[in-house]
């Protein structure tokens, strides 16, 4: 695989590039999708313990623990540690320059649900340029986001905006649960035109003319452009009889 060509062809609608059967069924996939991974830049770390790759997939303990404390999942434990759908969302948005791409390879996944879902920001801010500057105007400024997973010695919360974009440069910064709690931290509340410019910001987010689905299966592999492309997925069920959705991934710059 020439990793120039994938690389430039992130560049380039539709920004990702799903490869089928990537360790070719060999029970190798975590070694072989590390090593494929640093061939093609910069890996990032991911959380404060400086994970390099990372397992998505729900840490049912916690989940179980929360859920009987009557605590929100999502305000406690990163997107990764769920089995949430939905909360379509950048990586990395807590870290000052978030990664170029992801990574993410399949080791198993849910029978029902799961599905990756990948949208194209860049349509959604042409969208809103041409159909509501307002909203985009409101978005292009900045808001206080949780640097969840991360140690910035008291510094947990910083300032950035949603759309960034000049001549060289497009930027989509989005986790919505994070800016709510950096709120939170900071003692503030999001004022009416800003929650009102989240709430459609998400219906178009989940708006089919700017998604396209996937369903990784073992030995899968997605790569995408992170700047440009939101992803979530949807929601699945935890099966404690059988392997739950699992995926590693890198985040690469």
């Amino acid at each position: 695989m020439n990793t120039q060509k994938l690389l430039q062809s992130l560049y380039e609608e539709p920004y990702f590039k799903v490869v089928k059967k990537f360790n070719g069924g060999k029970k190798s996939l975590k070694k072989k999708f590390y090593n494929f991974a640093t061939n093609l830049g910069h890996t990032v770390s991911q959380n404060k313990n400086h994970k390099k790759i990372v397992e998505i997939k729900p840490d049912i303990n916690k989940i179980l623990n929360l859920k009987k404390k009557n605590k929100k999942i999502k305000s406690v434990l990163r997107y990764h540690q769920t089995n949430l759908g939905g909360s379509i969302h950048s990586d990395g948005p807590q870290l000052s320059s978030p990664p170029k791409f992801i990574i993410m390879a399949c080791e198993s996944n849910s029978l029902t649900g799961g599905d990756t879902i990948l949208v194209n920001t860049l349509k959604i801010y042409n969208y809103l340029k041409k159909k509501k500057p307002d909203i985009l105007k409101i978005l292009k400024k900045n808001f206080y986001f949780e640097r969840r997973g991360f140690n910035y010695s008291g510094k947990n919360v910083f300032s950035k905006p949603i759309f960034l974009k000049s001549k060289k440069k497009f930027l989509f910064r989005y986790l919505r649960d994070y800016i709510e709690k950096g709120y939170e931290i900071k003692k503030k509340k999001l004022n009416k035109n800003q929650t009102f410019a989240f709430n459609y910001l998400d219906k178009l987010l989940s708006n089919r003319k700017f998604i396209k689905k996937t369903k990784l299966s073992k030995g899968d592999l997605v790569i995408l452009n992170n700047h440009i492309l939101a992803h979530g997925r949807t929601t699945f069920k935890i099966d404690k009889q059988r392997n739950t959705r699992k995926l590693f991934r890198i985040w690469i710059n």
